[in-house]
Parts: structure tokens; C-alpha cells; sequence
């Protein structure tokens, strides 16, 4: 096992052990950077991110920057031989994310996006209950949110600027499309409609509803709006206030639902009802209380998702989603925006790979083999 060099661009998350020490981070708040220096003396600190890479020696950097940001500087690290890991998403329109696709396929190093719902616990125990057989085959996938609202203040006025953001699909369901694909297979087409906009701030949907065809013929459904969640203090609880996640896989011989504000997971199945008919009732198999492991473990586990990365990195391992499995998730999400633009046509993905980038079409390792196959932390 080698020993990983990491910088950070933008928000710090300390990274130190066996297997990595943190050795640079860049980030344009000077005091912020004071601290750093107190701190961590031993950790260089750059104001600009040409500097951090013309210095700082890294195998590997964590770029946490506003989204639109994202490309110039991934594929500036990239070229440099840097492993890249990178909040979603790519870039915020088609072009930056083929450029970053072709920067991971001309330096042939890692490129990983930080979709963490593949690595968070109640993944994990969706797929192995998948998995197992005892429920069926997969039919349809649903996942309906209700949140609050960006505001025009901080870091939400770059949010609601589609110019800064990607728009709706990258900043917010590309998590769950990306999920579908995990769960579902890949998405052969899509179509996206949306109510009108109450929220004045967002110069895009403040709602969408999409649907999703999968090649394998089941079909997936999100649901989101960002106006039905109230504003919270530190001692509020989100699923007081009108926010709720939800996660519904229905296969032929049962259900799986998942409550990520509660963190529980209840599994349904199918019997025969009543006796002697074809007729089917729905039946409580079980329900899994994970409120131990707390949200972010559960369904939001950025860390683990940033830890998997420099872990396999370190080990010699393949990524938990290499940058082609990535990029693909971003053409479904460009699908469905294009499919509202167009009242709801059905929209088919389009998977053409830019020039350049022909020898990322081998098909990647099976994901359930990456990630199943992780070491408990």
C-alpha cells in the first residue's frame, strides 16, 4: 500500500493515516487559511489553486468549490497526473462535462464524482436486499423529496444561477439518477415535466417530476420540490417542518421502502390472497431501525465516499465509479432537462462518447462487486 499525498481546493475535510496525510489546501478565505497555518503548520496553503498544483507534490486532490469551477479546475489537476475527486457535478453544462471526461481519458488517472448515495449505508442494504432474490425482480423505482428552498444570500446565490449551478437536474436529482442506475440498470430514455414556479429566486424550476425507462424495462420516477419544507434553526428537526426523502423499490415478489429523515427501512412482501385466488396482498416482512448510525452515514456519507476514494487509491484498487460511469449519469440528467424544455417529450439519452474518450467504453467492474467488497470503517 502506497501513501497518498492529498490537497484540498475550497472546504477542508482533514484526511491523515496509514494510508494518506493531507499536505496542501487552497481556499480564497484568508482567515480561514490563518487558522489552517495555527493549526496544521505543516500543511502548505495556497490563495490560488495554480499555485497549490505548481507546489504542493500531491498523488491526489479533493476539489470542493462552486460548481462552476469545477471543470477548470479538475482537468487542470488531471493533466498535471493529479487524482481528482470531485463534488458533482463535472461541469454545469454538457461541454465541461466532455471536457472532463476527455482530460480523464487522455491522463489515464482517476477521476471520481462524489455521488455518496452509492457508498451510504441504506445503499448498501437496498442492493443486498435486491440481491438476494427473495423479493423478485425489479419493476419500478421512486424516490420523492420535499425540501426547503435555496436563498439569494451566501452560497445560494451561485446555486439558483443556472450559468453557476448546471440548473435543477445537476445541482439536486442528479444524486438520485445517478442511484437509479446503480439500482436500475442504465436509462435508455426520459421524460421531465414541472409545475410553475412559486420561489422567484430560482431562475429555474423550483419543482420537477421525471421519468426514467430503463433498458431492462423497469421504470423510475422522481419527484421534487423545494417549497414544502420550512426554515429551520439549530434545534428544529427537518421531518417537523415538512421535509421528508424517501426512497420505493417495487419488485414482483415485494417492496422496499426507505424513510432517510428517520433512517429506517421497511421491506414488504407479496402473498397470495385470499387463498386459492391469483390474487396478491401486501405483507410487512420486516423493518431495519439505522437511526444509530445517524444521517450522513445512512444517506449522505460524503466521508466514506472521499475515504473509499484515496483507500483504493492507495490499495491499487479500481474507484467506486470510474469517470465514464459518471459522465453517463450526467447525459440522463441533460436527457430530462431537455425533455421540460420540451413539455414532456420523451427524450432517448444520448451516450455518444466525445472524441478522444473511445478507450473509456470497456465496461467498468460490476458495481455491486466494488461495493460490497468495502472494508467496514
Amino acid at each position: 500500500m502506497r501513501r497518498i499525498r492529498v490537497g484540498h481546493i475550497g472546504w477542508l475535510s482533514w484526511d491523515e493515516g496509514p494510508e494518506c496525510e493531507t499536505v496542501a489546501w487552497c481556499d480564497a478565505n484568508q482567515h480561514k487559511l490563518k487558522q489552517s497555518v495555527a493549526e496544521h503548520p505543516q500543511v502548505a496553503t495556497y490563495t490560488d489553486y495554480r499555485d497549490m498544483l505548481r507546489h504542493a507534490g500531491m498523488d491526489a486532490v479533493v476539489i470542493s468549490t462552486p460548481n462552476e469551477f469545477h471543470a477548470e479546475q479538475a482537468i487542470a489537476f488531471l493533466d498535471a497526473g493529479v487524482d481528482v475527486f470531485l463534488e458533482k457535478p463535472m461541469g454545469v453544462n454538457k461541454a465541461e462535462c466532455d471536457a472532463i471526461l476527455q482530460a480523464a481519458a487522455r491522463s489515464g488517472r482517476t477521476l471520481v464524482i462524489d455521488f455518496e448515495l452509492r457508498i451510504s449505508l441504506f445503499c448498501r442494504r437496498v442492493r443486498a436486499l435486491i440481491e438476494s432474490g427473495a423479493y423478485g425482480e425489479l419493476r419500478r423505482i421512486e424516490f420523492f423529496h420535499h425540501r426547503g428552498c435555496w436563498l439569494e444570500e451566501g452560497n445560494g446565490c451561485w446555486r439558483v444561477r443556472p450559468e453557476k449551478s448546471g440548473g435543477f437536474y445537476f445541482m439536486e436529482p442528479i444524486h438520485e439518477v445517478d442511484l437509479f442506475r446503480l439500482l436500475g440498470g442504465e436509462v435508455r430514455a426520459v421524460q421531465s415535466t414541472s409545475g410553475s414556479n412559486v420561489l422567484p429566486q430560482y431562475q429555474f424550476e423550483d419543482n420537477v417530476c421525471s421519468h426514467f425507462f430503463f433498458e431492462g424495462g423497469a421504470l423510475g420516477t422522481i419527484v421534487t420540490s423545494h417549497t414544502h419544507s420550512a426554515w429551520a434553526d439549530k434545534t428544529s428537526k427537518w421531518g417537523d417542518l415538512g421535509h421528508d426523502m424517501a426512497l420505493i423499490v417495487t419488485l414482483t415478489q415485494g417492496s422496499i421502502g426507505v424513510d432517510f429523515i428517520r433512517q429506517r427501512i421497511l421491506v414488504n412482501r407479496f402473498e397470495t390472497y385470499p387463498a386459492g385466488t391469483e390474487g396478491v396482498r401486501v405483507v410487512l416482512d420486516h423493518v431495519e431501525d439505522h437511526a444509530a448510525a445517524g444521517y450522513m452515514e445512512f444517506c449522505h456519507d460524503i466521508d466514506g465516499m472521499r475515504r473509499e476514494f484515496i483507500r483504493r487509491l492507495a490499495e491499487g484498487l479500481q474507484p467506486v465509479q470510474d469517470a465514464l460511469g459518471a459522465w453517463r449519469t450526467h447525459r440522463v440528467c441533460l436527457a430530462a432537462e431537455q425533455s421540460l424544455k420540451e413539455d414532456f417529450r420523451r427524450v432517448a439519452v444520448d451516450y455518444t462518447l466525445p472524441e478522444g474518450c473511445e478507450s473509456l467504453s470497456a465496461p467498468a467492474p460490476a458495481a455491486h462487486t466494488l461495493l460490497f467488497g468495502r472494508k467496514s470503517r
